[in-house]
């Protein structure tokens, strides 16, 4: 039998602080904390032609599956009852999406693994070979570099795709890198899936340094100055660009080691992503503002 909804309100409630050991924190806040992410957002769908209807269709099941994953955190049944209200979603819903169980758990837990070209890239920079290098060879070629990373992948069809979108060029027997990092052109379907990916991760590690009960928190860091003047935004921009460049290579030759250390592990099953961004926009301060060093 199901408990009335005042009864599974307090149960959740209780067992929630008991588990954390704190009060939850408090709701109010927390929108006012995503209310300027969503700005974001929603000005990426609006342009991009998807309205609020459909957004929020398309957030039912992620708030049924996060109700869900919530109700097994704390350890209460997860019934239509509990997941309705935490969630907030019509019983009905509930009901709808509980039956398609199977196909939906199955959707949130895919993890999408770092694709070939991806991977070619990464290792022709981390090698730190010239931007233009063979075709073909035994070593410090293309065909060889995809070899490295993947023997289920012709060498040929990587190379096709990594012309497609624009990365790469072919010059006689020569394979020319036109960038260097794997972006392709902003309208592109893997662009987008790239830039979700990092920003999914970006804000799984700030949330969960506010509600995890781990006892370590995920870096999650950023330097921001003020009152500047365009000149300074571009000299600041490129040191950026020189630093994590620097930083990138460094971190790419690390990886390329400790994957190849733990591929024959049977507990190599987690994923590192490792992000920087920059922005900069003009402001309006409500007050004097004087830097004063030291």
């Amino acid at each position: 039998m199901e408990k009335p909804a005042e009864q599974m309100t307090a149960a959740i409630e209780q067992s929630s602080a008991n588990t954390q050991g704190v009060i939850p924190q408090d709701a109010e806040t927390t929108l006012e904390s995503i209310v300027p992410m969503m700005q974001h957002i929603a000005h990426w769908l609006i342009h991009s032609g998807v309205g609020y209807t459909d957004f929020v269709a398309a957030l039912k099941p992620v708030f049924y599956e996060q109700a869900l994953a919530e109700l097994g955190r704390i350890k209460q049944n997860k019934t239509d009852s509990a997941v309705s209200l935490l969630s907030g979603l019509h019983r009905k819903d509930v009901s709808a999406f509980r039956q398609q169980a199977t196909q939906l758990t199955e959707t949130a837990k895919a993890t999408y693994a770092i694709s070939v070209p991806a991977r070619v890239i990464a290792r022709w920079i981390a090698l730190e070979l010239p931007h233009q290098i063979p075709v073909s060879g035994e070593e410090n070629s293309f065909e060889a570099l995809v070899r490295h990373i993947s023997t289920e992948k012709h060498p040929r069809s990587i190379l096709f795709e990594l012309q497609r979108l624009g990365v790469v060029q072919q010059v006689g027997q020569d394979v020319v890198l036109q960038q260097n990092s794997f972006t392709p052109d902003n309208q592109m379907q893997e662009s987008k899936a790239l830039f979700s990916a990092n920003l999914s991760d970006h804000l799984a590690a700030g949330i969960d340094n506010f509600i995890s009960d781990k006892s370590f928190t995920h870096l999650e860091q950023a330097v921001l100055a003020e009152k500047l003047t365009m000149s300074s935004i571009e000299a600041l921009r490129q040191l950026s660009l020189e630093l994590w460049q620097d930083m990138a290579k460094q971190l790419l030759n690390a990886a390329i080691h400790y994957c190849e250390q733990d591929q024959e592990k049977q507990d190599a099953d987690y994923q590192f992503r490792f992000g920087v961004y920059q922005y900069d926009r003009k402001i309006n301060l409500q007050v004097p503002y004087i830097y004063k060093g030291g």
